[in-house]
C-alpha cells in the first residue's frame, strides 16, 4: 500500500469514492476518530460501491449469498477529527471464485488517512462455504452507474 495517493484519473471503474462526514460520536476522548470506526466507513464504502453499480446486498441475500469479512487489515497513516470532510475510496480489488477483496483509501483532501482491505467469503444461510455465482460475480465487473 502507497503513502501517496494516485492522481483521480489513474482510477478505473472498479473504484468508487463516497464522501462522508466525521460525526462526534465516531471520535475518542482524545477527539480523533477512534480506530474501530474506520471498519465501519470501509464496510459504508462497499455498500455504496455496490449501490453505485445498481446493486444491494439484498441481491445477494436473494440468490442465497451472503458475505461476512473473514479477514480485515487496516493501516493508520493520520488522525481524522470531528467534522473532517473524508473520502472513502474503494477498489474491488479481486474476485475469485468464493472470495471478494475490497480494497479501502481513506483521504483528507490529498492526505491519505487511511489503508486497508477485507476479504469477504462467499456463504450460504447456513455459512458453509459456497462458489460465487456468475450472475453475481459478473456485478463485479460492472462500471458505476450513478456517480
Amino acid at each position: 500500500m502507497s503513502d501517496a495517493p494516485p492522481p483521480t484519473d489513474a482510477r478505473d471503474h472498479r473504484t468508487s469514492r463516497m464522501h462522508l462526514q466525521v460525526r462526534f460520536c465516531e471520535t475518542d476522548l482524545m477527539g480523533v476518530v477512534h480506530h474501530a470506526n474506520y471498519l465501519t466507513y470501509f464496510e459504508a464504502g462497499r455498500v455504496d460501491w455496490l449501490h453505485r453499480r445498481g446493486v444491494s446486498y439484498d441481491d445477494f441475500v436473494r440468490a442465497g449469498v451472503h458475505l461476512p469479512v473473514v479477514e480485515a487489515r487496516v493501516r493508520y497513516r493520520k488522525a481524522a477529527r470531528f467534522d473532517d470532510q473524508l473520502v472513502v475510496e474503494t477498489t474491488c480489488h479481486d474476485v475469485k471464485r468464493a472470495t471478494i477483496r475490497f480494497t479501502y483509501r481513506i483521504l483528507r483532501g490529498a492526505e491519505l488517512v487511511c489503508e486497508g482491505e477485507t476479504l469477504l467469503a462467499t456463504v450460504n444461510h447456513d455459512l458453509a462455504l459456497k462458489r460465487l455465482p456468475e450472475p453475481l460475480r459478473e456485478l463485479f465487473a460492472r462500471h458505476e452507474l450513478r456517480a
